[in-house]
């Protein structure tokens, strides 16, 4: 508890506070331990809790990606504050990309607009002012160089999250940002001429608000949708929220031997009554207890309950014609199962032998002695792997959180609320998800610019 109960540092004392942060080992940044030290002696100094009532041109909620980008881009001649109800910013940033920080993705900024469920098509307000190629030449002029992968993911050429947390926080330490952590706004109250927010210790007077709290999704990290129920309050719209980019569970799981396995161009259908199927195509992992990877994660936000999962790993070939690939190849052969599955396909060998023993055959038996039902269930297991689907993962493990406040609600030219003008959002708080791939960074830092051109 850093800023929120200092009682005699005015609000320009507190400027440059983000400079005296460092990156640590558990992720985000922290103050460093000197700094906290002469902080907590000036507050037994001043006694406790306090109410302090000061005009901002703009109060940023939320120290996460978009609320640091937003920081990072802060016009030079407003009063503008950062609250961070955690002792971290950055937490769940630090994260993002397995701690290397997927910032975007290199594709033509038109086809993201298929990259986000159905609402994608909704975006071209927010993703084309400042899209991917603006994003990337933002970072490379303020001296964070990039590389791009093969698949088209974009990175820090550092591959370290925390480089990217270090220039944002050092980018609003020149505009003078000030920041407080351990600092949640517990109420927002429009007013005639902007907004009264409330924290546990002081109320703050502002002529602009935008809220970049996050999703519930990676709770621990401190987006936990706790500051949806203050948006409720206020009537604005929402949208339930669901765990989203997360695995698919279904029942009787049989691949927990083959975790950290994975297979590469592999076609996915969900299937339900009376729905249209939903197909893609992907990379696919297996985990301790259920599918995971690209394909999976992309597709988990149309799980529903008592859908079907189907899998094909091998999706150049259907079912047929991959059984009479099996017993052309296997006759007259004196090859073991396994080993003729090997040369048929290029599959995993862990994969296969699993698949033969689901099939209920030896691995070992001759090829040549099975029957052309037994192909036939191979050739199924292998291009028609059908699962119930159970559950998808909740958001304790789900990389991002669908739903949210509902776009209809929100000007996506500004950004701005259509019923309160100067409450803003950006970022993973609106109903928006993206695909993996760094979809939906992107879409946290165009909106987060978006906000801040509206209240330049």
């Amino acid at each position: 508890m850093i800023y929120s109960r200092l009682t005699s540092k005015t609000s320009a004392e507190l400027r440059g506070c983000f400079s005296q942060f460092k990156a640590d080992d558990a992720g985000g940044l922290s103050p460093g331990k000197e700094d906290n030290a002469e902080m907590w002696k000036t507050n037994r100094k001043a006694g406790g809790a306090f109410v302090v009532n000061r005009l901002y041109d703009l109060i940023i909620i939320g120290a996460g990606a978009a609320g640091l980008f937003a920081a990072a881009n802060a016009p030079s001649n407003q009063k503008i504050l950062l609250l961070e109800k955690t002792s971290r910013v950055g937490q769940k940033l630090y994260m993002a990309g397995g701690g290397q920080c997927n910032l975007t993705n290199d594709a033509d900024i038109k086809t993201f607009l298929t990259r986000y469920g159905a609402n994608g098509r909704l975006l071209r307000p927010v993703l084309f002012p400042f899209s991917n190629r603006a994003l990337m030449s933002w970072f490379e002029a303020r001296g964070l160089p990039l590389v791009v992968r093969e698949d088209g993911k974009v990175f820090p050429a550092s591959m370290k999250s925390n480089d990217v947390i270090k220039l944002f926080t050092d980018l609003a330490a020149q505009k003078g940002v000030p920041l407080r952590l351990d600092t949640p706004v517990t109420g927002i109250t429009p007013l005639d001429n902007g907004f009264d927010l409330q924290t546990p210790t002081e109320r703050l007077h502002t002529r602009n608000v935008l809220v970049t709290t996050g999703g519930a999704s990676y709770p621990q990290t401190g987006s936990d949708g706790s500051f949806f129920t203050c948006l409720e309050e206020l009537g604005i719209p929402l949208i339930p929220c669901r765990p989203a980019l997360a695995a698919i569970h279904v029942c009787g799981y049989p691949y927990a031997a083959l975790s950290g396995i994975s297979v590469e161009n592999v076609a996915l259908t969900l299937t339900a009554g009376g729905v249209a199927p939903i197909q893609g195509r992907g990379d696919l992992l297996f985990t301790h207890r259920a599918f995971s990877g690209p394909v999976i994660l992309t597709h988990s936000r149309y799980v529903t309950d008592g859908m079907t999962l189907t899998l094909n790993y091998l999706p150049q070939r259907d079912t047929a014609a991959l059984r009479k690939t099996l017993l052309d190849a296997a006759s007259g052969d004196k090859r073991q199962l396994l080993t003729l599955l090997e040369s048929v396909t290029t599959l995993p060998r862990r994969l296969l032998e699993t698949i033969c023993l689901r099939a209920t055959l030896s691995p070992d038996v001759k090829a040549s002695h099975l029957s052309g039902a037994e192909m036939a269930q191979l050739a199924t297991l292998l291009t028609a792997d059908i699962h119930q689907v159970s559950k998808t993962g909740g958001f304790g493990s789900a990389m991002v959180t669908a739903g949210g406040v509902a776009l209809d609600a929100v000007d996506l030219r500004t950004m701005q609320s259509r019923a309160y003008p100067g409450l803003c959002f950006a970022g993973e708080v609106l109903d928006v998800d993206g695909d993996t791939g760094g979809y939906n960074l992107q879409f946290a830092f165009s909106s987060a610019m978006r906000a801040m051109e509206g209240v330049g």
